[in-house]
């Protein structure tokens, strides 16, 4: 199994030393929009929300980030140098942040991590690209299998992670938390897939295929 980017990151022999580490409450509002972005964050346990409002004043989710995740690489390397929406922590989160000016050099210095951060990024991009794809399915059972099957792709493991909490899952295929619940249920009584805390273990891909 491939060690996680940020996992390097947190345990680097020679750039550990610069992180420095902040927990936050539930609710905390870490980053406003237009705020300069000077450091990378790394999500060592907890997650955290990037939002925006319309002008109506209704609450989009553009993103969750949860452990392991790295933010915002895709805002500060395609040159927005400010966040581009507010950060949040949806529950409590301890985050590890590390000036960009370290962070860009670490990626000079060590092609290793260069490697590793690009991996990451391409994992990152197939998992945005997966949503978007998965709101074109009209049903809750087969936006379920489509995430399911996109995710088992992308795992390193023999399961699949799931989000912290079934309302950030809810919100990430655009469906009800009591909907979701009530499907994952009978997929799960189907002998589709098992469930354990926060893994999924697929047991039949070729039937959630079928639901495609």
């Amino acid at each position: 199994m491939r060690t996680s980017f940020a996992s390097q990151c947190l345990h680097h022999e020679t750039f550990a030393k610069y992180l420095r580490f902040s927990t936050y409450k539930t609710a905390s509002l870490i980053h406003p929009i237009h705020d300069p972005i000077k450091e990378f964050g790394i999500v060592v346990d907890g997650c955290l929300k990037a939002e925006k409002y319309t002008f109506n004043g209704n609450e989009l989710c553009c993103a969750y980030f949860e452990n392991d995740d790295v933010f915002p690489e895709f805002l500060y390397f395609t040159g927005k140098k400010v966040y581009t929406y507010a950060l949040v922590a949806v529950k409590k989160t301890e985050v590890a942040w590390i000036a960009t000016s370290v962070f860009e050099r670490m990626l000079r210095e060590d092609p290793e991590m260069m490697y590793s951060f690009l991996l990451y990024t391409a994992e990152r991009g197939m998992k945005n690209q997966t949503l978007l794809n998965c709101l074109h399915y009209q049903t809750i059972q087969q936006r379920i299998s489509f995430w399911l099957l996109s995710m088992n792709n992308l795992s390193q493991n023999e399961y699949i992670r799931l989000p912290k909490s079934q309302t950030i899952w809810a919100n990430t295929l655009h469906v009800s938390r009591s909907s979701l619940n009530q499907e994952l249920r009978r997929m799960e009584e189907a002998g589709y897939f098992r469930i354990e805390g926060h893994v999924l273990h697929l047991l039949d891909r070729q039937s959630l295929e079928q639901f495609l």
